[in-house]
């Protein structure tokens, strides 16, 4: 009878099922003079390989709308799996994979982990058990500390980003999907679909951040955002919040900007984005979008009003930088004051006096032409018996006020004239008449927001000035 010719075994990483079945049989057999065996079969077993396709057939009784989701749990594990651990793991992956033995397999991992707590894969292994089973938040229950602890572990992230899908939690699914979506087209395809709800999500939470005041978490999703949905508008829209809840204006300043261009006929955008130039940025680029916004609403009052407050700003940064420091200051002086009247009141620069009154103390001033010229205008005054007008003293609201409605009188016109009527015939008009005539001209708001004697700030000068000015055209 002839002989039968002997079968070779199938090299490592041949068909399938003859490796399947060598794994088991090598897992069921004495382990100590087979270990050796099962390490050669899984010889291309290693820590970053790509998961193998999965075959029609596989995973007997579960939808084929999840199998995708159930890769080898070695696939994308960063650290070092022992020779013998890869061939329990891979024997009992293979069990399930084939024959869904939910008990068993689910029995294998436990004893993995009993031997070593540590080993990532079993503890992906048990929770692909239970995904097969429906428990979807016990899923995403075991796995968020390994996804947390290794980041960009492809079996562990592709499974967490379905069981939260399915568990109702789109943000924790488009984060895990994010992680894996580099080597997983399964991933990639549920990003595109869970974009637009994880997104809308995070950009909720962040503006009820902001709203609590907690900038810290607000600042967490802003990051999440600039990460999933770079340059697009809820991003932009909520990089705005966050930067004007910081106080930060140029940050405010480039978002807006931004969304403003994706968004050509929003005139709040417009508007928002010409202030934050005029703020923080390029007061001339502030001005033409004003100039721009102008012209498309003829006669708008309120844009032509902030048209004329761009004109003022274009015109403070051409001035030295000398003055334009003075601005800044958070308490400036009496001297400080003139400075700054005199360079931005064409009228002050170009005004004759009508008398010459001599402050000796401001004879060795560097500042002597402008301090002078606004005294001699009658503008501010001097103390009479001693000639002196005090330049390094702190500038008041009362200082400010009373030299603006001066010169609104001294301008041509009624405007002027009879907003601040009273004013100029009077050399130290009362508190009272001083706030009632500012508030008339609109210098503030009401009489009860004069505080004469409080000290002015550069930027506070800066504003009632411009207020001032528009009285004198």
């Amino acid at each position: 009878m002839p002989s039968r010719p002997l079968r070779r075994p199938p090299a490592p990483g041949g068909n399938p099922a003859h490796r399947a079945t060598a794994l088991r049989l090598a897992a069921a057999a004495s382990p100590a003079p087979l270990l050796a065996i099962v390490a050669g079969l899984l010889a291309c077993t290693s820590a970053g390989r790509t998961p193998a396709p999965v075959e029609r057939g596989e995973f007997p009784g579960l939808a084929a709308s999840e199998r995708p989701f159930l890769v080898d749990p070695l696939s994308g594990y960063p650290l070092v799996a022992g020779g013998e651990q890869q061939g329990r793991l891979t024997a009992a992956f293979v069990d399930f994979r084939q024959h869904l033995d939910l008990a068993g397999v689910r029995a294998a991992a436990a004893e993995m982990l009993a031997v070593d707590p540590g080993f990532h894969p079993a503890a992906v292994l048990a929770a692909q058990t239970d995904f097969a089973a429906g428990a979807y938040p016990r899923v995403v229950d075991a796995l968020t500390p390994v996804a947390a602890e290794l980041p960009g572990y492809t079996a562990a992230e592709l499974l967490l980003g379905r069981a939260a899908e399915l568990a109702g939690a789109p943000v924790v699914a488009f984060a895990a999907y994010w992680q894996a979506s580099e080597t997983s087209p399964a991933a990639r395809e549920r990003l595109a679909a869970l974009k637009p709800r994880a997104v809308e999500i995070v950009a909720n939470r962040v503006r009820d951040a902001l709203a609590r005041g907690h900038l810290d978490e607000a600042d967490e999703g802003l990051v999440r955002l600039r990460t999933w949905a770079p340059g697009e508008m809820t991003t932009l829209e909520v990089a705005g919040d966050v930067a004007r809840a910081h106080g930060d204006r140029t940050a405010e300043l480039k978002a807006i900007s931004r969304l403003a261009v994706l968004r050509p006929e929003d005139r709040r955008l417009a508007e928002r984005w010409g202030e934050l130039e005029l703020e923080a940025g390029d007061p001339g680029a502030g001005l033409a979008l004003f100039e721009r916004l102008a012209a498309r609403y003829p006669g708008d009052r309120e844009i032509a009003g902030k048209l004329d407050y761009a004109k003022f700003r274009w015109r403070f940064e051409l001035l030295p930088a000398r003055v334009k420091d003075l601005a800044a200051g958070a308490e400036i002086r009496r001297g400080d004051f003139a400075v700054l009247l005199y360079w931005l009141a064409p009228a002050v620069r170009y005004g004759r006096p009508a008398a010459a009154r001599i402050a000796t103390d401001v004879l060795d001033d560097p500042r002597r032409e402008e301090i002078v010229r606004v005294i001699n205008l009658g503008l501010m005054d001097i103390d009479a018996d001693l000639h002196r007008f005090a330049p390094a003293a702190a500038a008041s609201r009362a200082d400010a006020l009373l030299a603006l409605l001066r010169l609104a009188a001294a301008a041509t016109g009624e405007r002027g004239a009879a907003c601040a009527e009273g004013i100029a015939a009077t050399a130290r008009p009362s508190a009272d008449l001083l706030c009632a005539a500012a508030a008339r001209c609109r210098l503030i708001p009401s009489p009860a927001d004069c505080l004469p004697r409080a000290p002015l700030s550069g930027g506070e000068a800066l504003e009632l000035i411009r207020r001032g000015l528009d009285l004198t055209r």
